[in-house]
């Protein structure tokens, strides 16, 4: 018996891949051997290496977007490549519910947000961010507090009895809405890192609603998140830096002007006058407070870090990112702080079969204040009440704040009587405020999808969205 060992010979080609555009490299771009399951990728400048057998007779070149393209070998060891752009291809794919459709073929109404419209936009939540990017979706900001979630209309409002909010899906992942918080307003939808939002896409009307039923009475929010893309490994950081000032303050009475007509309203009455700016208590001190100014931050600082990598190649793709946020509120001691961590993965297990996971983990910690108008901290109801003639701090008082002694109110200073509607001292109750809520907020799912026909593919997914206040 004999025998033979037969060894393929193999050539390297080696070549760039242009866009017949603009002529810049193209990174990423797949070239593989006609008839084989051999492959490579271009790198960022476009250029590429691959060992073909020698029997090989066409290279391959394909890329998102752009046309693909076979060239013959003949013999050649640099084979160059100029790729066209697909108008088909590049034609805009949005999400709609159960999968994808290219814009121009979609009737119902829905409009797209892409996430880098947001990145750039200083805001504690994506849906505060909102605001004048789609037209039938209004935004207010309620008030000046971090955590309390803006009001979000999509068309109006189209429930009676479930609530106002849209139904807002992550990745295919219905999630919480509105406040989850305890003593202190937390907005649910502000434990999703913006910059990890590669867009978002609005359902408006009825054709686009109906497939998650009655929760989708008042429009749908979905948000994708960003996977890995490009072929080659990604690290990306940005930041942001800000201060945040109040503005357009209430005009009112300095200590002259308000002891004067304080007086004029008593003496008018026949009454004896109550308002003094003698400096009795301590002579030759008169106060003129701005207590609207002690409860507000001139500057208010905000910063956001986010670290991300990402990549692909023909199999895979993978995105993680981590981020940290911190802003403070305009008003004390209002501010929070979110820590996030997420991760994205996908995997081609077969032709016909994809699986892939995310995970999401974000800590948000709310210092905030109740400021309802008969609540104790009640900043701006107080602040504009509390007498311009009286001090702030009194270093008399235990405290070391002008509180009036026996009683849980500000002092009275040298006025007759003590101040009306049982204010305390706001500077006080805002500095002790003791209001809290602390969020762990985890958004998680796996999923399989079955490519049966090129038109036909079905996913199964398991999801999760636990908050825990």
């Amino acid at each position: 018996m004999t025998g033979a060992l037969v060894m393929a010979q193999t050539v390297q080609i080696m070549g760039t891949v242009t866009s017949s555009e603009d002529g810049l490299p193209l990174p990423g771009v797949t070239i593989s051997v006609k008839g084989t399951t051999l492959g490579a990728l271009s790198g960022a400048d476009g250029k590429y290496l691959i060992s073909v057998p020698s029997s090989a007779t066409t290279l391959v070149f394909s890329y998102i977007g752009f046309k693909s393209q076979e060239i013959a070998i003949e013999g050649k060891t640099k084979v160059d490549a100029l790729l066209a752009q697909d108008v088909f291809k590049v034609d805009e794919v949005i999400v709609v519910g159960y999968g994808v459709q290219k814009k121009r073929e979609v009737t119902g109404s829905i409009s797209t947000v892409p996430g880098a419209s947001l990145s750039n936009l200083a805001a504690p939540s994506f849906d505060a961010s909102l605001a004048g990017k789609s037209s039938g979706v209004q935004v207010t900001t309620q008030s000046g507090i971090l955590g309390l979630a803006p009001r979000l209309r999509i068309r109006g409002v189209g429930s009676i009895s479930s609530g106002t909010y849209p139904l807002v899906v992550v990745d295919g992942v219905p999630i919480f809405t509105g406040d989850q918080g305890g003593d202190a307003n937390t907005n649910a939808l502000g434990d999703i890192n913006p910059a990890d939002i590669e867009s978002m896409e609005i359902l408006k009307d009825g054709s686009g609603t109906a497939i998650y039923g009655s929760r989708a009475a008042n429009g749908v929010v979905l948000i994708t998140t960003k996977r890995g893309s490009g072929g080659k490994f990604h690290v990306n950081y940005n930041d942001y830096f800000g201060i945040a000032s109040p503005v357009k303050l209430f005009d009112l009475l300095g200590t002259a002007d308000f002891v004067t007509i304080s007086n004029e309203k008593r003496s008018n009455r026949g009454q004896a006058n109550w308002a003094s700016n003698d400096g009795a208590a301590y002579p030759g001190k008169v106060f003129d407070t701005d207590w609207q100014r002690a409860v507000l931050k001139s500057n208010a600082k905000q910063q956001d870090h986010n670290l991300s990598f990402s990549g692909s190649n023909d199999k895979s793709t993978y995105y993680f990112s981590l981020g940290y946020t911190t802003q403070e509120g305009v008003t004390i001691p209002n501010k929070m702080q979110r820590y996030s961590i997420r991760g994205n993965a996908d995997q081609k297990v077969q032709k016909w079969l994809t699986i892939g996971s995310s995970i999401a983990i974000t800590k948000n910690d709310y210092y905030g204040l109740n400021t309802g108008t008969n609540s104790l901290s009640g900043n701006i109801f107080s602040a504009i009440r509390q007498l311009p003639n009286t001090p702030i701090y009194n270093p008399a008082d235990p405290t070391g704040y002008n509180i009036e002694p026996g009683a849980n109110l500000v002092g009275k200073w040298n006025n007759a009587t003590t101040i009306g509607d049982n204010l305390p001292n706001i500077v006080y109750t805002l500095k002790n405020n003791v209001q809290t809520s602390k969020v762990f907020h985890t958004i998680a799912d796996a999923y399989a999808q079955f490519f049966i026909l090129p038109s036909l593919n079905f996913k199964t997914q398991l999801g999760i969205d636990n908050s825990m206040t």
